[in-house]
């Protein structure tokens, strides 16, 4: 399970590292205040996305304005996203963030950078599977028919661990948030509540 961890202060040479690098990733949006920029999550999915394409699907984080839907890209980030990655960012750090709190961005960014390094150099790492090609269309011995051998291919296998971790991503997503949506309501029967109780007062007055 990826662990959840929590962004660590900034030197001010790392914060410059973070601007220098962040100049080299082509966003949708011209930044003007990064704090404010990468609020919603959209620039920082756009930010992976760069370099790990095959990670993001942009369709995903729609530009928000509203605290809830700027939660929502984040979670789905951490969900989607970063777990793949091996880690999530802890839900201190994306308060920070969507409240505009000064380096809570950086550090996050500082973050990411360092498990994406982390991630390339485990896929660096990982042996290329085998060629099925290699072993097709084996030679016999003349005058014996030529057999063409097929590997079974684990495609099957892996198409379906995708689809059930896809589906266990999309229940995580609706269950935060279900859970949003019950404190809104709990919140708004509180506020009918008082309401109530104000107009009592004043018609017993």
């Amino acid at each position: 399970m990826a662990r959840v961890i929590e962004a660590p202060p900034l030197e001010e040479d790392e914060m410059q590292r973070i601007y220098e690098w962040i100049d080299d990733v082509p966003l949708s949006r011209p930044k003007r205040n990064i704090t404010r920029d990468f609020a919603d999550g959209c620039m920082m999915a756009e930010v992976v996305k760069h370099h790990y394409p095959k990670l993001v699907e942009l369709h995903n984080y729609p530009q928000a304005h509203s605290i809830q839907q700027k939660l929502n890209n984040w979670n789905t980030l951490n969900v989607k996203v970063f777990r793949k990655i091996g880690f999530q960012i802890a839900r201190t750090d994306i308060d920070k963030i969507i409240n505009c709190e000064p380096e809570a961005v950086e550090k996050v960014l500082h973050l990411v950078q360092e498990k994406l390094e982390e991630f390339k150099e485990r896929k660096s790492d990982e042996p290329s599977p085998p060629q099925a090609d290699r072993l097709q269309g084996l030679a016999k011995p003349k005058g014996q028919p030529q057999v063409e051998v097929r590997v079974q291919p684990n495609n099957a296998i892996r198409e379906k661990e995708q689809v059930i971790n896809e589906l266990r991503e999309t229940i995580e997503i609706m269950e935060s948030k279900i859970a949003k949506l019950e404190q809104l309501v709990k919140l708004k029967d509180s506020k009918i509540q008082i309401l109530t109780n104000k107009l009592t007062a004043a018609g017993l007055s």
